[in-house]
């Protein structure tokens, strides 16, 4: 079973999920539209031999806080975010577990870091 994660960012926390051995690979798992860490419920104890899967719960979804009064929720601003994720997690390198919306966050990531 999953451990329930928080990562602080300055306006609250995003919340996620992690599965297996801090010290194996690391995989970040970003959902789709209108879903949460949930949606790898199924799927991610099948896969975590040997990973270390953190899924998150995007700003606005799930138990993450949501972003202040006013601001956006574009998809291009999740790409800060993952870049709070990372570097709180100190991972230099990692692979991408994603769907539908996450998968474009994934490919916005990985362009600009």
């Amino acid at each position: 079973s999953p451990n329930e994660v928080q990562f602080p960012v300055p306006w609250g926390h995003i919340a996620g999920k992690a599965w297996g051995d801090p010290s194996g690979k690391p995989v970040l798992a970003l959902h789709g539209w209108l879903d949460n860490a949930g949606s790898f419920d199924k799927l991610l104890p099948l896969l975590s031999k040997g990973l270390y899967i953190v899924a998150l719960d995007l700003p606005g979804h799930g138990y993450s806080s949501h972003r202040s009064q006013g601001s956006d929720y574009a998809v291009y601003d999740y790409i800060v975010d993952i870049k709070y994720i990372v570097d709180a997690l100190k991972w230099e390198k990692f692979t991408f577990l994603a769907h539908s919306m996450g998968a474009g966050i994934a490919t916005w990531v990985s362009d600009y870091y």
